[in-house]
Order: C-alpha cells, then sequence, then structure tokens
C-alpha cells in the first residue's frame, strides 16, 4: 500500500491592511478569478503563483462568456459592498435613498446569475 504524502498544516498568519477601496478591488479580482475566499485567492497569487507558478485554470474560468459575467457580477457586488458600508455608517442620514440606489444594481445580479448559471452549465456540456 502506498504511503500517503504528508501534507503540512498552515499555522503562521500575515496580516496586510488595506484601505476599504483596496479590500474591495480585493474581493473582485478574487471573485472574477472564480475565488470566493479572499484568504485563499491572497495565498495563492502571493505564494503559490509565484513559488510554483501559476495554477492550471478551470475550463469554465477561461470560457470568455463565463469570465465576462464573473467579472461583471464582480463589479456589481463591488457597488453593493459599497452601499452597504455606508448604510451601515453611523448617522447615515440617506438610508432611504441608498436602498433605492441598491435596487438595479441587485437586479442586475440576478440577471447576471442567471446568465452566469447558463454559461457555466454551457461550458461544462461543450455547447455554446
Amino acid at each position: 500500500m502506498a504511503s500517503a504524502i504528508p501534507v503540512e498544516k498552515r499555522t503562521r498568519t500575515v496580516a496586510v491592511r488595506l484601505t476599504p477601496g483596496e479590500e474591495s478591488a480585493w474581493i473582485s479580482a478574487a471573485l472574477a478569478a472564480g475565488r470566493r475566499q479572499l484568504g485563499a485567492w491572497v495565498r495563492e497569487v502571493a505564494v503559490a503563483g509565484y513559488l510554483a507558478g501559476p495554477r492550471t485554470p478551470n475550463p469554465r474560468e477561461v470560457d470568455p462568456v463565463v469570465a465576462g459575467l464573473r467579472a461583471e457580477l464582480a463589479r456589481l457586488g463591488n457597488n453593493v459592498n459599497q452601499i452597504a458600508h455606508a448604510l451601515n455608517t453611523p448617522g447615515h442620514a440617506h438610508a432611504e435613498a441608498a436602498v433605492e440606489a441598491a435596487e438595479p444594481h441587485l437586479a442586475a445580479i440576478t440577471t447576471t446569475l442567471a446568465e452566469l448559471y447558463g454559461a457555466i452549465e454551457r461550458a461544462e456540456t461543450g455547447a455554446r
């Protein structure tokens, strides 16, 4: 029986301070790259990408339609995050206006998600 390759546990933490705008940009970039966890994306870009070369891309991530929809979704999400941040600021006087401003973004997110799921399904089945 072949022995399992030991996996070294990650025990060290590195902290990076970001402005809210930088954090939003990093989150958008991670989402556009198909990553939902910011830390995993940062590690991949900073460590794995430097030491081991870039990872093998998932075919779904290479599809230009899927990539475009993911980027659009990340931009829309960034807008919603900025609106939520403004709403959660103490003493925010324009909460109603912010909610109204968010509505078209939420509708666009719903539409883009439907398009993204359809494009991913087509990419997985090889259909165009």
